[in-house]
């Protein structure tokens, strides 16, 4: 059983079907999050025509697919998907090295949370494969 030190660690050890959940959850959270952002930004946008405020994001009603498939990639890590663990951590990777060379000027603009949410999908990648591993031993 993993103590509660190991839980609360961005890198905890993964030991236990439990604890490879516990890993797992952190990328249905970003991924959850990464959802509900775009989608906040995306009604913004149509609302407003398109136009946003200089330094935010030019998003259009295309990014409601980005929000159907981060919904689907944190409904396939819940459960248990490798493929959704690693197509998360891959789009969002991708995604943001996208919008960082569309918009240099803000290259640094959130760099801590961009790499939270790494680290939040990495640790998705090793949840699930550790809890096949262990579903496999037993």
């Amino acid at each position: 059983m993993a103590s509660n030190k190991q839980k609360n660690q961005l890198w905890a050890s993964i030991d236990s079907i439990e604890t490879a959940k516990q890993a797992a959850q952190q990328g249905v959270w970003a991924a959850a999050f990464v959802a509900i952002i775009t989608s906040i930004f995306a009604i913004v946008s149509v609302a407003l025509g398109g136009s946003l405020p200089e330094g935010m994001p030019a998003i259009d009603a295309w990014a409601f697919w980005d929000v159907g498939i981060f919904v689907a990639i944190a409904w396939g890590i819940h459960k248990m998907s490798r493929f959704a663990a690693v197509a998360g951590l891959v789009l969002y990777i991708v995604e943001q090295i996208i919008m960082r060379i569309s918009n240099p000027s803000n290259f640094g603009a959130g760099l801590f949370i961009v790499i939270l949410f790494i680290l939040a999908f990495i640790n998705a990648v090793r949840g699930t494969f550790a809890y096949h591993r262990f579903r496999r031993a037993n």
